[in-house]
Parts: C-alpha cells; structure tokens; sequence
C-alpha cells in the first residue's frame, strides 16, 4: 500500500511543488522590480574639477587677511565644520537637501540668505556647495569659502531686477546649516 500511495499522491503533489515554487519565484522577482525606485531625472555627474592654482592662492590670501581657521579640500576651496551633524549623509548628488544658509563676501557683506529652510536638489548647486555639504551630516553646520571657478566663474548673477548681486570671478564664503537630506 504505501508504494500505491506514493505512486499517486507523490507525483501530483511533487509537481504542485515545483509550480507553486515557479510561481512565488516570478512573484517575488515582479515585486522586486516593480517596487524598486529608478530616478530617471536624476543625471548629474560627479565633477573632478579643480580651482586654478591662481585662485587657490588668492582664496588663501583672503583666508589669511581675515584670520580664518579653515581646511584646504583637493579641489581647491576651504571649509571649517562648526558642527558635524548627527543625522543622514549625502549619498549623491541627486539628493535634496534642505538649509538654512548665508552667502556673501569675505568683507561681510551679503548677497542671499534664508533664515527658513530651504530645499535644493544638490546637484544643481555650485561646484563648491556638491563637493562641501557632504562633509556634514545632518544637522550640521559648515563654513565655504569658495573660488570663482567652483561658484559662479565669470558669470555676474543679478536679481530680478538686473542689480548685480554676485559680480564675475567673485571670492565667495557661504554660513550653511542642514536641516535635512532626502
């Protein structure tokens, strides 16, 4: 008796096995890719730019006049973290951040600020903001002190009423809190 059992009841249940495991297989893998998140407006590139060592040392110089305690990065701009943070980090550039942040000259005077957070894609900041805010996690604070060829260059930014804001091949330095980054 137990040969008949396994003759009939085997088979059958062994092949119910064996599609009932195809079946989940395809299922989870459905799940799988359905559920995973593609970011196909997200294309920004990592850049390995450089400041000119012209402007590394005229970054210097004013680092220097106005008796700051700042680090060089590679790339040619300074920082000094005032507060790490203790929260996310930056994974890439695709990432939105949201700030509180001061921008102006070395000589103190301001050309933008928000004093309520704001969100930006990190990717579409300035060269020295991509490669300086993830220093920080968040909740941290960072002081950039960043040269023309990674802000603005030679472009002169104005409001919207054509006053220039940021003149061409400006030393810029940047006061930036991060709230949050997502």
């Amino acid at each position: 008796m137990p040969f008949l059992c396994q003759k009939f009841f085997y088979t059958p249940i062994r092949k119910l096995m064996r599609i009932f495991s195809v079946i989940l297989a395809l299922a989870v893998t459905f799940l799988v890719i359905s559920c995973s998140k593609t970011n196909d407006t997200c294309n920004f590139g990592d850049s390995s730019k450089v400041a000119p060592k012209t402007e590394q040392d005229n970054l210097l110089d004013s680092i220097t006049k106005y008796n700051i305690d700042a680090n060089l990065a590679p790339q040619g701009y300074y920082y000094s973290i005032t507060n790490p943070g203790t929260g996310a980090i930056v994974s890439n550039l695709c990432n939105t951040i949201s700030v509180k942040y001061w921008g102006g000259f070395f000589d103190g005077r301001g050309f933008d600020s928000s004093s309520s957070p704001i969100n930006l894609v990190l990717g579409q900041t300035i060269l020295g903001w991509q490669k300086a805010i993830p220093l920080v996690k968040e909740g941290g604070d960072i002081n950039i002190y960043i040269p023309p060829s990674l802000a603005y260059g030679s472009d002169v930014v104005t409001d919207r009423s054509g006053n220039v804001l940021i003149p061409a091949n400006s030393y810029l330095v940047f006061k930036v809190h991060v709230e949050s980054i997502r």
